[in-house]
């Protein structure tokens, strides 16, 4: 009687091992060292401010968070260690040879996505207390009581960060060969341009959604002074409902390039 064929790898086992394979490639790669030179240059200017002894830390450390956080390492990150996660597979025939082997292909995307959003928000949270410690330098007694409002400020962005490397995730896997381009599209136009929208308009922006998450001043023109009285053109929305809408697309998107990534044929043009 023969022996019966071993069982094929079930998605977590094979998740796993492509974490331990990308996780080699990110840490021997350059991608990590360039992710931590934009940190330390986002980090840089606040710093020097408040070392040089600004009557104000703590508007130069959310002013921080808010431009060099918010407004450029959640959108640059996720650009270069998602957007071309699984083209630079596919580019270099690996792919092909990861496919084959008896493992779910949606485990190939899973991993590089868990390995790129982990070095993501590593990046983003050493530079997020690096800033706080600095600003507050001067000042102890503020590095303590401004700490949950750095956290606070934190969580959101990690929950913006791992959304868009989702949505980096799912360009790149729809069109390898133009992820970066197509992600850096969407995110420039409907997140950075939407934060920016008046009215409803703005929810089409999960960045707005964030921002109120963490605290920050809502982006754009509002409020507005009309007539000698203030008109605030964007609807307040509850917390727990702002963090709800930028989950549901985080997961609504992982799912959906996951399903693509498992049954898309993925290949440069005609190659």
């Amino acid at each position: 009687m023969s022996a019966a064929a071993p069982a094929a790898p079930g998605l977590a086992s094979s998740t796993l091992s492509m974490v331990r394979l990308a996780s080699l490639r990110t840490l021997r790669g350059r991608k990590l060292r360039v992710a931590a030179i934009a940190a330390f240059v986002v980090i840089l200017f606040p710093a020097v401010v408040a070392l040089v002894g600004d009557d104000d830390p703590v508007g130069v450390v959310k002013s921080g968070i808010d431009w060099g956080f918010f407004r450029l390492l959640v959108f640059l990150l996720p650009l270069l260690f998602a957007s071309g996660a699984i083209g630079e597979e596919v580019e270099a025939r690996t792919l092909h040879f990861l496919a084959m082997r008896p493992v779910p292909r949606a485990s190939i995307a899973l991993g590089k996505y868990l390995v790129g959003t982990a070095a993501s928000l590593a990046i983003l949270w050493v530079g997020l207390l690096l800033l706080h410690g600095v600003g507050y330098a001067a000042t102890p007694t503020l590095m303590i009581d401004q700490l949950g409002e750095t956290a606070r400020a934190g969580a959101a962005a990690s929950l913006l960060l791992a959304t868009y490397s989702a949505i980096a995730l799912f360009w790149g896997t729809i069109v390898p060969e133009a992820g970066g381009m197509l992600t850096v599209v969407w995110l420039g136009f409907i997140e950075w341009f939407g934060m920016l929208l008046p009215g409803v308009l703005r929810f089409a922006s999960m960045s707005h959604f964030a921002r109120e998450l963490g605290g920050l001043e809502r982006a754009g023109w509002d409020p507005v002074e009309l007539l000698g009285e203030t008109v605030v053109r964007v609807p307040d929305v509850e917390l727990w409902i702002c963090a709800t809408v930028v989950a549901s697309e985080w997961l609504l998107v992982l799912a959906l390039t996951l399903l693509i990534m498992h049954t898309a044929q993925l290949r440069f043009g005609k190659a």
